[in-house]
């Protein structure tokens, strides 16, 4: 019954979604905030089992002295609460200010120890020419591209005087290739994106004619 239950909600809810094909109706409206609701009710439940009860609730209610360090992210997140009331919401600025700082330094630095890094560290090939011409080729094309990329985003202006004027030259004449690369990746995510989409529409609409209409098996 379970089952047969759950079949049905989710066919119903799949038809919510795709009535949006036609105008943008109530129907899909439900379903929208059905899916916010729980996904935000989801990670309340995560963040208060996982996090505030294991990690800040009982280690203060069993041993407060000994965890008093626990009473700063307390405080900090009651804090919070107070931008619920206009006339306070000020004393919330610290603890929202802090949430924005440390988000912005896990964000940058996530993207220097995932991405810039890692990149440039692949960028690090060999042209010798014992080895196969088409892994030459791919290694060319990857240090052309990882530079071009780079120089792409060069605010950098030099004197317009001699062996300057020719860097700057050479380097704007990199920079378009770069911008190529750029495009061509850019191109490639928005087509895999796509075709996940279009995976995903394969799926929904499998399950509504296999798992609840019964016409294909």
């Amino acid at each position: 019954m379970s089952d047969l239950i759950g079949v049905w909600v989710g066919a119903i809810l799949t038809l919510l979604v795709f009535s949006y094909l036609l105008r943008d109706s109530p129907l899909f409206r439900i379903a929208q905030a059905i899916l916010v609701g729980v996904t935000i009710g989801y990670a309340a439940t995560v963040a208060i089992r996982s996090v505030l009860i294991p990690l800040l609730a009982a280690p203060l209610l069993t041993n407060p002295a000994g965890n008093w360090s626990l009473f700063v992210p307390l405080l900090l997140g009651l804090l919070l609460f107070a931008k619920l009331h206009p006339a306070s919401s000020s004393l919330g600025n610290p603890s929202v200010a802090l949430l924005f700082g440390v988000g912005g330094a896990l964000a940058i630095g996530g993207a220097l120890s995932g991405v810039l890094v890692p990149q440039l560290q692949a960028a690090v090939v060999s042209f010798a020419p014992a080895q196969e011409w088409n892994v030459i080729v791919d290694n060319f094309l990857l240090v052309i591209g990882t530079l071009g990329a780079l120089l792409s985003f060069r605010f950098i202006v030099l004197p317009k005087q001699g062996f300057a004027r020719g860097l700057d030259v050479i380097a704007q004449a990199w920079s378009v290739v770069g911008r190529w690369f750029i495009l061509i990746a850019f191109g490639a995510i928005f087509a895999d994106t796509a075709v996940s989409r279009v995976s995903i529409l394969i799926s929904r609409v499998y399950f509504l004619l296999h798992d609840w209409l019964n016409v294909v098996r």
